[in-house]
Parts: structure tokens; C-alpha cells; sequence
């Protein structure tokens, strides 16, 4: 049986993780306040609408290229800045 605390992170794991994080961007010439920015994912969610309109947006313009960022260090992952387009 898991217990309940094997299944949570705690706040120390958090924050190695996020300074782990935070170094590798660093490390790879990117300085991002990671509080501004959020995944496809989590914008979509946050804002209620699909993470397809999201990305549709980004491939229209809706989002403008110097509010998303592109990762390769982590996978190329995508994230944009926390704001509302429309």
C-alpha cells in the first residue's frame, strides 16, 4: 500500500526541482521568470478552452512569437507567457 506521503511532493522536493529546473534554463542561455509563463496545457486549463485553440492560436499569430518560447532542452516543450489573448 502507498502511503500519502510518498504520493505528495514535498515543498523541499518543489524546490529543488524548480531550481533544478531553473539552472538547466540557465545553463542553456534561457532566463525565464517561470511564474509568467505556463505550458499549452496549463494555459488551456487555466484560461478554459482547448489546448488545440491554444496551439492553433500560436500557429495563427493570435499569440504573438515573442510570447512563446520553445524548450529543447526539455523536450521542446512549448510554453507561453500568462496573459489573455482574446
Amino acid at each position: 500500500m502507498i502511503s500519502e506521503k510518498s504520493q505528495t511532493m514535498t515543498l523541499d522536493e518543489f524546490k529543488r526541482g524548480r531550481e533544478e529546473t531553473l539552472g538547466t534554463l540557465k545553463a542553456h542561455g534561457y532566463e525565464l521568470d517561470l511564474g509568467d509563463w505556463l505550458t499549452i496545457a496549463n494555459y488551456a486549463k487555466k484560461y478554459g478552452i482547448d489546448s488545440h485553440v491554444v496551439t492553433n492560436w500560436i500557429r495563427r499569430g493570435v499569440i504573438p512569437a515573442d510570447c512563446v518560447v520553445e524548450l529543447p532542452v526539455f523536450n521542446n516543450i512549448r510554453m507561453i507567457r500568462d496573459q489573455a489573448y482574446r
